[in-house]
């Protein structure tokens, strides 16, 4: 019985390490108009009709794929990727993700500390180099 186990979850792990590999080149070399249309529409979202977008640039991955769309003269990225890597449906999304709106305050934004980057540690920080022309003599005529 222990010997049909093994021999059977070796088979599983074969068909897993040859399934795996055919649905990532599956995902790298597939057409698929409705994820370009899926895209197009997302570049789109929030412009008024009629949305004249214009294909600058397009990337294909085993992982999913990039679009660089203008739309009325704003550039717009769009990453489109399937739910589970390499299984479920695609989902596009802005790229990268739009900033949430800053809070309205009439007072400029002050800087903490905590923000500041850290000082260097003794003995980390490398030499500024000398400007050029130190250390030459200067020539008088």
């Amino acid at each position: 019985m222990g010997r049909v186990l093994q021999q059977l979850f070796s088979f599983i792990l074969w068909m897993a390490g040859l399934a795996v590999p055919l649905m990532l080149i599956h995902n790298f070399v597939a057409e698929e108009p409705e994820v370009d249309a899926m895209a197009r529409a997302q570049a789109c979202e929030g412009v008024q009709a009629p949305c004249d977008e214009l294909l600058i640039s397009f990337q294909r991955s085993s992982l999913g794929r990039s679009f660089r769309i203008a739309v009325r003269g704003a550039d717009i990225s769009i990453r489109c990727r399937r739910e589970h890597i390499v299984l479920g449906e695609y989902r596009c999304t802005r790229w990268p993700p739009a900033a949430p709106p800053a809070a309205a305050s009439s007072s400029p934004v002050a800087t903490s500390a905590a923000s500041a980057l850290p000082a260097p540690r003794s003995g980390s920080a490398k030499r500024a180099a000398p400007p050029p022309g130190a250390g030459k003599p200067e020539s008088r005529l």
